[in-house]
């Protein structure tokens, strides 16, 4: 009898049907989709913490910075720079019975100032030189207000025996942080280093 070479039928597909590759892709596109959109989540939440210490140390450098400057002031002597006597003078009244500035002798003898000009940016200026500008213009200064002995109608203060006068820094400035608009308020309370006494 001859042999008939019989050929296995073979019911195993070597390929995938449509629907199989549409829901393959499918799942790829989520899981893909997914990834990027936390990668792109994370990228933004990164710029808006960096943005936020951005602002914070310039804050800090600013505050720390005129705090020092104002503890260390000295007496005006010769009177060239405030009036004889006098260890602060409040400049640039604001129209609200507040002034934006704050005039003093430095104590390596110069005649300082710090103040916000019309643009609301914070400045300082040394001995009647050019202002420069301390606080990056990339934030909107709304108000800076300088306040002694917590009196908002006192706009200078001489040296009395035994009497530390306290000056009151409070800023309001407006950050885009996260996107939007955001007032920020910070204050400090700073007196002179040295004690007032005189013998």
């Amino acid at each position: 009898m001859p042999m008939k070479l019989q050929i296995p039928k073979n019911n195993l597909q070597k390929g995938f049907s449509l629907v199989e590759l549409i829901v393959v892709l499918a799942v790829f596109i989520v899981v893909i989709g997914s990834a990027v959109s936390i990668f792109i989540s994370i990228v933004q939440h990164q710029k808006m913490i960096i943005r936020q210490q951005e602002f914070l140390n310039q804050i800090s450098y600013v505050t720390e910075y005129m705090s020092r400057t104002i503890r260390m002031s000295v007496e005006d002597t010769t009177g060239n720079c405030i009036g004889p006597g006098y260890l602060y003078l409040l400049t640039h009244p604001d129209g609200t019975g507040f002034y934006e500035g704050i005039k003093f002798i430095a104590n390596n003898g110069t005649c300082q100032e710090f103040f916000l000009d019309a643009e609301g940016v914070l400045k300082e200026s040394k001995d009647g030189a050019p202002a420069q500008i301390i606080l990056s213009d990339k934030f909107q200064v709304n108000y800076v207000r300088f306040i002694i002995d917590g009196n908002k109608n006192v706009d200078s203060s001489v040296m009395v025996n035994s009497v530390q006068s306290r000056i009151t820094m409070l800023f309001n400035i407006d950050t885009q942080i996260t996107g939007d608009q955001q007032t920020k308020v910070f204050q400090t309370t700073v007196s002179k280093r040295n004690l007032n006494i005189q013998p």
